[in-house]
């Protein structure tokens, strides 16, 4: 069985839709953000709404060797654009890296205050090898403390909604069937990983252009797996986990609110 980013990082240390519209095309940076390259570099982007992470956490485990790198293209008031390239070989059920991008503004509300997360992701995978094993998701970590951070003791639940799995990659866990969210049927994976228990949706079929509000995916974990409403959401992340293989993933439009 694969498994997902927080698996490994635990060894090492969400009813109706709502649209959300990327704002139209516009300023962009002054020149493209820097090329992030190092194992934790991070880059807090124009407007202080995201942080760009390039988070090679499980490079380790490359025996075969591998690199990434990650970059932001244009930042337009709450919509950012970027990309990572990478290439990773060894240890095929250990997810090397989540290049991602993370929410710095409006985090730390109680799931009971939130009444909604509108979301745009667009992206694309070009130069993909054909043993490529990697997930598209987001992440979105809960603690009954806020201030806290993913990934961490403090945490109480991992939630992740995945837009592609593709080579057969799987989340952590195990598969709990399959729910509506949204007027989709989503695969619902469950599992408990270190200190905290895991959720993770998976998408019937690759989706690179989401539109959607995140909020009834919560709603459903109220309602349906115990998940108190009284959780904070103290992180929001979206990003890619590869196992192995090449490709560049390029997000050509990416928005994220916690209203």
């Amino acid at each position: 069985m694969l498994f997902s980013r927080g698996f490994i990082a635990s060894v090492l240390l969400a009813t109706s839709v709502v649209f959300a519209s990327p704002t139209p095309a516009g300023k962009e940076l002054a020149k493209r953000g820097a090329v992030l390259t190092a194992q934790y570099a991070t880059e807090t982007e124009p407007g202080g709404r995201f942080e760009l992470e390039n988070n090679l956490w499980g490079e380790a485990s490359a025996s075969k060797g591998g690199s990434q790198s990650t970059q932001a293209d244009s930042v337009n008031g709450n919509t950012i654009a970027w990309h990572t390239t990478y290439n990773w070989a060894g240890a095929n059920n250990q997810v090397k890296s989540y290049a991602n991008v993370n929410l710095l503004q409006g985090i730390n509300k109680q799931l009971s205050a939130i009444q909604s997360i509108p979301t745009t992701w667009q992206w694309t995978y070009t130069s993909a090898s054909s043993n490529l094993v990697a997930d598209v998701s987001y992440d979105l970590w809960l603690s009954n403390t806020p201030g806290t951070t993913g990934a961490t003791s403090a945490s109480s639940y991992e939630i992740m909604i995945w837009l592609s799995d593709r080579g057969g990659a799987n989340p952590a866990g195990s598969n709990a069937g399959s729910v509506s969210i949204n007027g989709q049927t989503w695969t619902l994976w469950k599992g408990t990983v270190g200190s905290w228990k895991i959720f993770s949706f998976v998408a019937p079929s690759e989706t690179t252009n989401f539109n959607a509000d995140l909020k009834p995916f919560f709603t459903y974990l109220i309602n349906s797996q115990g998940v108190p409403a009284s959780s904070y959401l103290v992180q929001a992340q979206s990003g890619t986990e590869p196992f192995i293989g090449t490709a560049t993933l390029t997000t050509t439009a990416y928005s994220l609110a916690i209203n």
